[in-house]
């Protein structure tokens, strides 16, 4: 029998009310605050067991369910983090296909979207993974300036894998770029590795942009973030990623006397 299409599984998902949000926070490299969280998928069987939420984002993202998908994640994060910075400065990271920045609609709906959530827009990035390929460069770049001009941040996710990272940093407003986690894998093992993300993080300097390293798991490669200059880390040296109820705790904690 043939497999069923990536995208009847995005459906039953989302009809089935079987996707939650976790939020992995993000960290000050120096005071190891917490000062963002990214919102990741995951997927909730029906015996209570939670998966990565890559599969069925991947089945989404040449398909129609893809925009049904961002939107779900969207209203759902966004929700969330108005509820966390009631009591806590901390600001969401949700990632958007870049397809979402192709069509001009999404300025609106995004806008739509923080107001009847309650949300406050300088206190969202938006991550734009640059590895997807980006057809329509100057579409991209009018929504990108329309969604800046609300007060959101835009961040380049797993900048230097794909094909055209020099152009988007050329071409894109960016606030943030975020160094992949095969990059920080190799920093202490690979010379070549350690030099690239010195390179990067010099480069988005020059740039005024934030860096953010994913995937930081030892305290060796903490140490040569920390002497290379990068501003923040994510990752399991720190943080895992937790649902809501457990990354609230966190923030009350930490917030609290002596957290």
């Amino acid at each position: 029998m043939p497999k069923p299409a990536p995208q009847s599984g995005v459906r039953r998902a989302l009809d089935g009310d079987q996707l939650v949000l976790f939020y992995q926070p993000i960290h000050d490299i120096t005071s190891r605050k917490i000062v963002a969280a990214e919102a990741l998928l995951r997927a909730e069987r029906g015996n209570g067991e939670i998966r990565s939420g890559e599969p069925i984002a991947t089945g989404a993202e040449e398909g129609p369910e893809l925009f049904r998908l961002d939107s779900w994640m969207l209203q759902r994060a966004l929700t969330d983090a108005a509820e966390w910075q009631r009591f806590a400065d901390v600001r969401l990271s949700v990632n958007l296909s870049a397809r979402e920045f192709e069509n001009r609609g999404v300025s609106a709906r995004l806008k739509n979207l923080i107001n009847t959530c309650g949300g406050d827009p300088t206190k969202v990035s938006l991550e734009l993974t640059e590895t997807h390929h980006i057809a329509k460069i100057e579409q991209t770049r009018a929504v990108l300036d329309e969604l800046k001009e609300t007060g959101v941040e835009l961040w380049l996710d797993d900048f230097g894998t794909g094909h055209s990272s020099l152009t988007h940093l050329l071409r894109f407003p960016a606030d943030g770029m975020k160094l992949p986690g095969a990059f920080i894998k190799e920093l202490a093992a690979d010379q070549r590795a350690a030099a690239i993300v010195r390179s990067l993080i010099g480069l988005a300097h020059e740039l005024e942009m934030v860096t953010i390293a994913e995937g930081v798991e030892d305290k060796e490669q903490l140490a040569m973030l920390r002497e290379a200059g990068c501003d923040f880390i994510q990752g399991f040296l720190f943080s895992r990623p937790m649902p809501l109820d457990a990354f609230s705790e966190e923030l009350r904690r930490s917030a609290a006397p002596g957290g």
